[in-house]
């Protein structure tokens, strides 16, 4: 969605000759994300305003960030910026700078500020940081003020210097994106992976998942997407360290979010055990059958600083109601892909599902024996990111294939 958000004003007093017929001034500068000359931000449609928000010019960043206004007669002006661009990814790491902001351990710079205030008030409180950690990275809602936000700047031409053009820096951040870090590829590396490490009867009692780490020092958060066979099992909760974990269930998947929100933040939870999920056998579940939960590639584990920790590996279980089957891995090609993303799996009877980094399902395809060999997807409708794919067989004692993918523009 196209927005524009006006957080901090500069105002540049612009000197120059006056002309004794009439004044045309030039103006050039840069639009940088978190006012990072080594980051410029293409494609930001720029409007040249007078104070009665009339556009007086319009023009659109090049590949550098630049942009150029020529011919302004005198006056006062401001600029108003925009982008349809996807904006710097929001992780946990965001909603802990906004929770040491608030504890007064972390002081906010112009731009900071304006990423972390994601409901629009000109305050940065608990309002937002909930925002951040729960309708966005567990519920996936939007923000309230949109997805980008820019420096408003305010402009007043006096006179003219012929050939010397003023100029007008912009800073750009995406909301909530308080760290600042923006990849115009959109291609997003896994903060954990995750490997089965024991087996789960379930039955019609309930059963404990533990949901563990090879991460064994403090920790001040974690987030976790996590696919699960909703056709074999039913979760009636998650418990955590302390209260502050908050849980959702959606289309087969558990999204799971933890906080040390006291200010002692990552001083007394470790990381080997982050969380139990209490499940129950599905009612009409098959005999002899089993599965496996598959981690999105979004997770990520804070050590006790509040940065992502690195080579976090996250343990999960083999589950079944009888029988264990085996699980196996597909080959898919090409990767990254662009438009057609190929599949190479030997049987194909059952249900191809697709889902984001966020743990979203976009896109679920029926297959049958005609498939059988090469799946071929149609990636063009995906935007930029990185893709799990899940085929579940739907005959009995054959394997469920999991991947991987990569979308490029």
């Amino acid at each position: 969605m196209k927005k524009t958000i006006f957080k901090t004003t500069v105002t540049i007093a612009l000197m120059i000759w006056l002309s004794p017929i009439f004044a045309q001034n030039q103006l050039t500068g840069t639009v940088n994300y978190h006012n990072d000359p080594g980051t410029p931000v293409p494609e930001v449609t720029i409007q040249l305003l007078d104070m009665s928000n009339n556009v007086m010019q319009t023009t659109m960043t090049n590949d550098y960030g630049e942009y150029f206004f020529d011919n302004i007669p005198n006056g006062s002006y401001y600029l108003a910026s925009s982008t349809l661009l996807d904006p710097g990814d929001v992780t946990l790491q965001d909603a802990f700078r906004i929770m040491m902001y608030l504890f007064g351990w972390y002081n906010f710079t112009d731009y900071e500020f304006a990423a972390a205030d994601v409901n629009g008030s000109g305050t940065v409180t608990w309002s937002d940081y909930f925002i951040v950690l729960i309708n966005y990275l567990l519920q996936g809602q939007p923000f309230p003020v949109g997805d980008w936000q820019f420096q408003d700047v305010q402009l007043d031409f006096m006179a003219r210097d012929f050939g010397v053009p003023d100029t007008a820096t912009v800073w750009a951040t995406g909301s909530g994106d308080v760290e600042g870090v923006w990849l115009p590829s959109g291609r997003s590396l896994a903060n954990v992976t995750s490997q089965v490490n024991n087996q789960v009867s379930l039955s019609s009692e309930t059963s404990e998942i533990e949901i563990t780490s090879n991460y064994t020092e403090l920790i001040s958060g974690f987030n976790l997407n996590i696919n699960y066979p909703s056709d074999l099992m039913t979760i009636t909760g998650v418990e955590g360290p302390d209260g502050n974990l908050n849980y959702a269930i959606e289309q087969g998947v558990v999204k799971i979010i933890w906080m040390d929100e006291s200010e002692k933040a990552g001083s007394h939870v470790y990381g080997d055990h982050l969380c139990t999920l209490l499940v129950n056998l599905k009612v009409g579940a098959l005999q002899d059958q089993s599965d496996v939960m598959v981690l999105q590639e979004n997770g990520m584990v804070l050590n006790q600083w509040g940065v992502a920790a690195e080579g976090v590996e996250i343990q999960l279980p083999e589950l079944k109601s009888g029988d264990f089957t085996t699980i196996g891995e597909a080959s898919s090609y090409p990767n990254p892909v662009i438009n057609q993303l190929n599949i190479r799996i030997a049987s194909n009877e059952g249900t191809l599902f697709i889902y984001d980094m966020s743990g979203k399902l976009v896109q679920q395809i029926n297959l049958s024996a005609k498939n059988s060999g090469v799946v071929s997807v149609n990636t063009d409708q995906l935007t930029s990111g990185s893709y799990t794919y899940i085929m579940r067989s739907d005959l009995p004692n054959k394997e469920n294939i999991t991947g991987r993918f990569i979308k490029s523009e």
